[in-house]
């Protein structure tokens, strides 16, 4: 039987992130599409959230975790057609 999935096998790669912290001590979480100049103006003023682009697409294990943060586990979710898919 052929795979019928309506993904690709391949997970896009993130091309930029949202950073709240210092240089060392920082949260972050990286995104595969750049979010428009009004959001990005916005979480900047609401939340202090920074957009960083990144200079080509990372891989998403090449992505560090700041100092006071410990990484346990990546999850990558298979994007999904529809709104309410079971």
């Amino acid at each position: 039987m052929e795979n019928t999935n309506n993904y690709s096998n391949t997970t896009p790669k993130p091309i930029g992130e949202w950073k709240i912290g210092d240089d060392d001590y920082f949260i972050s979480f990286a995104l595969t599409e750049k979010p428009n100049w009004f959001r990005r103006l916005m979480a900047n003023l609401f939340f202090g959230l920074r957009w960083i682009d990144y200079p080509q697409p990372k891989d998403v294990r090449d992505i560090q975790a700041g100092k006071g943060v410990r990484a346990a586990m990546t999850k990558v979710i298979p994007p999904q057609k529809g709104r309410h898919r079971r």
